[in-house]
């Protein structure tokens, strides 16, 4: 099993809908044909799911968002349905999918305390 990154548009396999930025594991064979068809839309990625034990150990292989693409970061976005301005840049993406996570997981988001102070 491989797992692939849908970049564009959606997925649909044995009656589930995958939306871009979705993950899914593929049989080798159907994951090598989907990347080889269409490399603007499929990725083979390797993403590991770290544990608390190993969080502090230094050799992860889970792709950090400043090292994906401004469109596998816009398809990111776009799967968690994230307003994308026009004319974004790498690092605003980022900033607003750091933003989702850390709201998820219950942390607030940072101020900007210049932009508050008049």
């Amino acid at each position: 099993m491989e797992q692939v990154l849908i970049k564009k548009f959606s997925l649909r396999r044995n009656g589930v809908v995958y939306k871009a930025g979705t993950i899914i594991e593929l049989p080798n064979s159907e994951a090598d044909a989907l990347v080889k068809e269409a490399p603007k839309e499929f990725e083979k990625v390797a993403v590991t799911v770290i544990s608390d034990a190993d969080a502090g150990s230094d050799n992860s292989e889970e792709k950090a968002l400043k090292d994906y693409s401004n469109e596998e970061l816009k398809a990111m976005c776009k799967a968690r349905e994230i307003e994308i301005p026009k004319n974004v840049n790498k690092a605003k993406l980022v900033e607003l999918l750091e933003a989702v996570n850390n709201a998820e997981e219950g942390a607030l988001p940072p101020v900007n305390t210049a932009a508050t102070v008049k």
